[in-house]
């Protein structure tokens, strides 16, 4: 961690030939020139990926893989944790399994969000087969020492675990020092009815966090009080990650300068 007080990252996409990718290349180049710590990746086909090259390319620009955001690849194998299909559950937990053999390869952790379940997947059997899936990764979690985070996402994108007290409700039973919520901004200005609340209720219970606009932009661009949410944070004596995820307005370089105005001021170094 260097010129942040909180270790940063930024969430993005990880196009497959990522070296010849000049746009990529230049995402990477103007987050390093910002001084982030590392990105949450979106990987199609990590089976692909050689992490050693993938180490070294990041290192090119400062960076690190900080977390695999697994929702991509969920969406494009169709997995979900909560299907009441067995021979889906079974293959959705052994590919989440996988998913964590290969976090671990970058001292990295990931993240279930889309992983956790389909439109649709919204009865209590369902709820009883994700609490069973995360139970099972969990182990794998633990085994591996590789950190496995559930999203608490809003309830008009995922079925199961909205708000973060319904989040830590599925996670709760199986969390063995390894499995953790992951909370955020957007989803909890939707989900919370208050949200400093929220965060001081569960702040021993998340290692990163999102910040992300209320019209899920970047910060900055809509109407979050992110100097309050990081003064929530520090009141927490809050030890973890952030990591700014959103849609693009302006393009990503403008928007991360605008996200930055925000940001820079209130996690510079004070030493």
């Amino acid at each position: 961690m260097g010129r942040y007080r909180y270790y940063l990252a930024l969430q993005t996409l990880l196009p497959d030939g990522y070296r010849q990718d000049k746009e990529f290349i230049e995402r990477m180049k103007v987050l390093q020139s910002f001084g982030f710590d590392g990105v949450e990746l979106n990987i199609r086909n990590p089976d692909a990926i050689d992490p050693e090259d993938l180490k070294t390319f990041l290192r090119g620009f400062d960076l690190e893989l900080s977390m695999f955001a697994t929702g991509f690849t969920a969406k494009t194998e169709g997995l979900s944790l909560a299907s009441t299909d067995e021979n889906k559950r079974t293959r959705s937990v052994r590919r989440a399994k996988e998913f964590l053999s290969f976090a671990k390869q970058f001292g990295a952790g990931i993240i279930a969000g889309f992983l956790k379940g389909a439109a649709g997947e919204t009865s209590e059997a369902h709820r009883e087969a994700l609490k069973r899936s995360i139970a099972e990764v969990s182990e794998e979690a633990t085994k591996l020492k590789t950190p496995f985070l559930v999203e608490a996402i809003n309830r008009f994108e995922s079925p199961l675990g909205n708000s973060l007290e319904d989040t830590w409700a599925l996670v709760e039973g199986a969390s063995k020092g390894y499995t953790y919520i992951l909370p955020d901004t957007w989803h909890m200005n939707i989900e919370e009815s208050n949200m400093e609340a929220a965060i001081i209720a569960h702040r021993e219970h998340f290692i990163s966090f999102h910040l992300s606009e209320n019209n899920r932009f970047f910060p900055g661009y809509g109407a979050l009080d992110f100097k309050h949410i990081i003064g929530v944070l520090d009141a927490c004596k809050y030890k973890g990650k952030l990591a700014i995820e959103g849609n693009l307005k302006k393009g990503f370089a403008e928007d991360v300068r605008v996200a930055m105005e925000i940001l820079a001021p209130v996690l510079r170094r004070k030493d």
